[in-house]
């Protein structure tokens, strides 16, 4: 395997810790939880420098959005219906559901490589970062669309792409603290410093728990920080290497 470059501060998760989550002999329905809170606005590696605020391409936002298209290229291959949804000529249907959390949640719907950019231009940006309301929307996608199905290989895996503590942390921790086999959780985060250190942290700590309540002693939470990444590249291909 080629060496992978490594960029960002001193609190970067290495990449070589940074490997697939997936099992094999599961099946995998992924879904993206997407930050869209006005600190996503703000520099990956220095928030206090006015000059890196969306749009410029040193913003958090402008990072994430450029790393995507490696992660819905990814993952939406493996949408099952995608080609049966696209057969009618349309890019709606079809890739990796999505999902946007700020204030109130967004259903984005299926992201993919032709709908993309279009879809993450038309939305509102800004607002806090509450998680929940957005977590449940995709657990009411996922019961609705498999209530009736027998098939218990199946994998829900939900990737939170973040760069903040969210403010209904209470609320969220006890989703992460159930994670188990059928439903794992990737926490990516993006920024610097200390703030996003001690976001990291939180969510270490809890995947730390899930993993000691686990009979196996398996761990079902990930989480890995972009501490300072501003290349959306080393992030796509990070993304991808965790959620494929």
């Amino acid at each position: 395997m080629t060496e992978r470059t490594e960029t960002g501060g001193p609190d970067r998760t290495p990449r070589s810790e940074i490997t697939s989550v997936r099992k094999r002999n599961r099946s995998y329905e992924p879904v993206l939880l997407l930050d869209l809170s006005t600190s996503m606005d703000w520099g990956a590696e220095d928030e206090n420098d006015d000059a890196q605020l969306y749009p410029s391409p040193m913003s958090r936002r402008a990072i994430v959005i450029a790393a995507l298209p490696l992660l819905v290229k990814a993952l939406a291959a493996e949408d099952s219906e995608a080609e049966k949804e696209q057969a009618g000529g349309s890019d709606e249907l079809g890739g990796l559901l999505t999902f946007g959390f700020a204030s109130s949640p967004v259903e984005i719907g299926d992201l993919n490589e032709s709908n993309l950019e279009r879809r993450l231009g038309s939305i509102g940006w800004g607002g806090g970062t509450e998680v929940v309301p957005a977590l449940k929307l995709a657990f009411k996608d996922y019961n609705d669309e498999f209530e009736d199905d027998e098939d218990d290989s199946r994998v829900h895996e939900i990737l939170i792409v973040t760069d903040g503590q969210a403010s209904d942390w209470q609320a969220l921790e006890p989703y992460l603290l159930a994670a188990d086999a059928n439903r794992v959780y990737v926490v990516a985060i993006v920024g610097h410093g200390a703030k996003a250190l001690a976001t990291y942290n939180e969510y270490t700590k809890v995947a730390q728990e899930n993993k000691a309540k686990d009979k196996f002693g398996k761990g079902h939470v990930h989480v890995v920080l972009f501490d300072g990444v501003t290349d959306p590249n080393e992030i796509g291909e990070d993304l991808v290497a965790l959620a494929s």
